[in-house]
């Protein structure tokens, strides 16, 4: 298997938005640290209590910024870009069981989306992050922005490390993986979790109310471009609401905030951060991170979150609660004639549906062919970028119309049966004023004739 540094532009950052560059070489001051650095190395070695540090000596300056300079050339321990991810062993079948049943069910077609801006002159787009495939070992993921030009980055995510990593590593297509074959492959970044705590995390932070919270990310296979610890405290545990299967939920999530000390190529620096983790052991996804400082971190909010699979709503293949709290697209056409879909996204300024759509696009034609019966009017909604004029209501009407076509072409649904039309943002759900708005007045209704 060969490893080489991602030669393509494409990059998610999902705590970040600054652009990767070359990194440059060290600073005086982090050469003068880089003996330090190996003392400290070396003086663990000889003393196996000390391996790690602890939370009193990683919240120390004094000890902390030396041992991130001198990770700027090489990666952690434990951190390793490409390779396999590690057999789970006879308990995965049952961890896959429990993660599907969680709150926020881990199952293949698991969509997160959130807003992102590469600057903040540029235009908010969508991310979407995907589950494609489970196994024992594994979680086949993949990530894009509707940003002209990008493409789909996957990215494996392990099991093991869903289960004992403490470190955070959410960029996407640092490195290229070439196979045996000659074949790329999915990235592979072993010893970090990618959008969740793991499951030892998680623990301590229940156990003891402080989470020692370390991100990583790298600049290539071999180096680190930026290197953040810190010990976070819980603040308190409440509710946050996030669309959820298309219809607003008040989710169970813990708070933690804290002091993040950083390397950020040779340059050192600290943040105020908090963090907002859905409180499930099961699957504890990092919901919102946020910092006082966009160099090392900007806000990531999860605003919209959709786990199409079949039956959503009734609980069959991997059902949890909130299938049965937030209903299925066929349960709200039936009681309710109408429902708005937030799981249908199409390129920035666009009627290009996204690969991503698909499971609810499956959804929905299935739900066609099991009531011949029914006539769907297709309605489209967007927030009010671009003003509220003809502009965006010739998009939302453009966006319908491709949705009807897609339910044509693919499924085979009768085209008398459907009609579409568009509001522009005439009749949004929430203040256009905040990111989290806008995304929920961005969607598909659904109208049952």
């Amino acid at each position: 298997m060969r490893i080489t540094t991602f030669a393509g532009v494409f990059l998610l950052l999902l705590p970040g938005v600054a652009c990767r560059d070359a990194t440059p070489p060290p600073s005086a001051d982090a050469a003068k640290t880089a003996a330090s650095a190996d003392a400290a190395k070396a003086a663990a070695s000889a003393d196996p209590s000390q391996s790690k540090p602890s939370a009193e000596a990683l919240a120390d300056a004094k000890y902390l910024f030396p041992l991130l300079e001198g990770r700027g050339q090489s990666v952690p321990d434990g951190l390793v870009a490409g390779g396999d991810c590690p057999s789970a062993g006879p308990t995965a079948t049952e961890e896959m069981a429990a993660q599907a049943a969680a709150t926020v069910p881990l199952t293949e077609g698991l969509t997160l989306a959130y807003n992102w801006q590469r600057t903040r002159e540029e235009p908010e787009y969508e991310c979407l992050i995907q589950v494609k495939k489970i196994d024992a070992d594994g979680i086949l993921t993949t990530a894009s922005c509707d940003v002209a030009g990008d493409v789909s980055s996957p990215r494996r995510v392990c099991r093991a490390d869903l289960r004992s990593a403490h470190m955070l590593h959410t960029l996407y297509g640092v490195v290229k993986v070439i196979g045996a074959s000659g074949a790329e492959e999915p990235e592979t970044i072993t010893g970090a979790t990618a959008f969740s705590l793991s499951r030892d995390d998680f623990a301590q932070l229940k156990r003891t109310g402080r989470l020692t919270h370390h991100y990583v990310e790298l600049a290539g296979a071999d180096r680190l471009a930026k290197d953040g610890v810190g010990e976070l405290q819980l603040e308190g545990r409440q509710t946050m609401s996030v669309i959820v299967n298309d219809r607003p939920l008040e989710l169970p999530v813990i708070t933690v905030r804290g002091t993040m000390k950083w390397w950020i190529r040779g340059n050192r620096l600290e943040t105020q951060d908090t963090l907002v983790i859905l409180d499930d052991e099961r699957f504890p996804l990092l919901i919102d991170n946020g910092s006082t400082n966009d160099t090392a971190s900007s806000r990531i909010y999860f605003s919209k979150v959709t786990y199409p699979s079949g039956g959503r709503g009734r609980g069959a293949s991997g059902g949890g609660s909130l299938r049965m709290k937030g209903g299925s697209l066929e349960e709200g056409l039936i009681e309710d004639k109408r429902v708005d879909v937030y799981g249908i996204y199409f390129d920035f300024n666009s009627d290009r549906i996204r690969p991503e759509s698909q499971p609810v696009l499956e959804e929905i034609g299935s739900i066609m062919k099991a009531h011949p019966d029914w006539r769907l009017s297709i309605q489209g909604h967007t927030d009010n970028v671009g003003g509220n004029g003809q502009y965006n209501l010739d998009l939302s009407r453009r966006r319908s119309a491709a949705v009807r076509l897609a339910l044509v072409k693919q499924f085979g649904i009768a085209d008398d049966r459907l009609s579409s039309g568009g509001s522009g943002a005439a009749s949004p759900k929430d203040t256009n004023d905040t990111p989290e708005g806008r995304a929920r007045n961005r969607r598909v209704e659904l109208v049952r004739q």
